[in-house]
């Protein structure tokens, strides 16, 4: 490690106190690129409307590196006018607004873009790292960029959003224009990092780093239960959508019960995270399974991940959209937990890749209703005859650590610098 640290600048939109899986990136780098020699300050938005917000992700001991600036973007301005949090079990939309090109935090950038070149000129810094979503984020780097001469790093937590240009926007006028923003980034950025193979493919240039799991929330898997569980619980963490979908798993619990009228004393799911409640209910009335899923909505992260420490058996979702897939950095907590894995995932994707190279992983295609059923099936059949393994407490808690998404930032910060 250097004994003189670096300066870097992260801009970041989403950061905590926002909570929701977003700021998971951002706030890994803040926390453990000093660990290699790299001191971050942090440029972010001051408080707006938002789903969700997690205050207990920040201590005060490095606030004054975390620099808050205004904006004129909607949850901004919305947030100022007293509507400060978005209605629970509302779940949004994954298309792109009409009205605001490429997306609707654009009102953020020249505030943002003024109070970088403050920073920057008050400083010796190394180099600029923004981070997207938002894509609008990277106008700041790039034209730091241009007006600096300083070192830009494009760091992509998804396609452009969750999606790609081509599904995303509504109109070509729309398309257009942030297929020219794109090229524009990866051909004027230092170096491009996606949080996936898929991503880098897409962009057609950059490095993959993927995201980690925070040590600090590792042990929080393995939290003392107050009352043992004879059911097989089903433990499912994060956002539900459209693209990480629960219906696979509602489907295989609803065939079981059908087979076998005694799996509906004999498995429980329990879901802690954000959800739309009328989609949800919807679809538990549909499966039959009332009774059986116990939803337990959005909670701060060391709470989540306690509430799922009785869990047996652990689900992850993510859809696919042509060739096109994504990798929630959920995938990581879910790694370091040491409990068993299925997963309804696109084959060959890279969250695929990582569940079948778990030592307590099966991945399936989205469509293997079967396969998942099979999987609960057997952890049900272990669990009744005490065979069930222990939680593997070491599996994946270095390999799968933010501290290794730092580092390698740091590996490329060292050539870049």
């Amino acid at each position: 490690m250097a004994d003189h640290k670096k300066n870097i600048l992260l801009i970041a939109y989403h950061f905590p106190p926002l909570g929701l899986g977003g700021v998971g990136r951002p706030l890994g780098l803040f926390r453990y690129l000093p660990e290699f020699g790299y001191d971050v300050t942090v440029l972010t938005v001051r408080d707006i409307l938002y789903p969700e917000y997690d205050h207990t992700l920040l201590d005060d001991s490095k606030t004054e590196k975390i620099i808050r600036t205004g904006s004129l973007d909607p949850s901004r301005l919305l947030y100022r006018l007293g509507f400060q949090r978005m209605p629970k079990g509302w779940g949004g939309s994954s298309r792109a607004s009409l009205c605001y090109y490429p997306d609707a935090k654009r009102g953020w950038l020249p505030f943002a873009y003024r109070k970088a070149m403050e920073i920057i000129k008050a400083g010796e810094f190394k180099a600029v790292i923004t981070t997207s979503p938002p894509p609008s984020a990277h106008l700041i780097g790039l034209k730091l960029k241009k007006n600096l001469g300083i070192k830009w790093i494009a760091d992509f937590r998804d396609l452009w959003f969750s999606l790609p240009i081509e599904i995303l926007y509504r109109t070509s006028f729309q398309r257009k224009y942030a297929q020219f923003l794109k090229r524009r980034f990866v051909e004027n950025a230092n170096e491009i990092v996606g949080v996936n193979r898929c991503i880098v493919d897409y962009l057609e240039r950059g490095e993959v780093i993927t995201n980690g799991a925070d040590p600090d929330y590792v042990k929080c898997w393995h939290a003392t239960a107050t009352k043992k569980e004879t059911r097989l619980v089903i433990g499912v963490l994060g956002t539900l959508s459209d693209l990480c979908p629960i219906e696979p798993l509602f489907k295989a619990v609803a065939g079981l019960i059908d087979r076998d009228g005694s799996y509906r004393d004999r498995v429980t799911i329990i879901h802690v995270g954000r959800y739309d409640a009328m989609e949800i209910t919807d679809l538990i009335d549909r499966h039959g399974l009332r009774g059986i899923v116990c939803l337990k909505g959005y909670l701060p992260k060391g709470e989540a991940i306690r509430s799922l420490a009785t869990a047996d058996i652990l689900y992850f979702t993510v859809r696919g959209f042509d060739s096109y897939t994504i990798l929630p950095g959920r995938i990581f907590d879910y790694l370091s937990s040491g409990k068993p894995i299925i997963g309804t995932v696109p084959p060959e994707s890279d969250a695929a890749l990582l569940i079948s190279s778990y030592s307590q992983g099966k991945a399936v295609s989205p469509d293997d209703i079967d396969g998942v059923a099979d999987f609960i099936e057997l952890y049900s059949g272990k669990k009744e005859t005490g065979s069930l393994i222990p939680d593997d407490r070491e599996t994946g808690c270095d390999t799968y650590s933010v501290m290794e998404t730092a580092r390698k930032y740091a590996a490329l910060l060292d050539r870049l610098t």
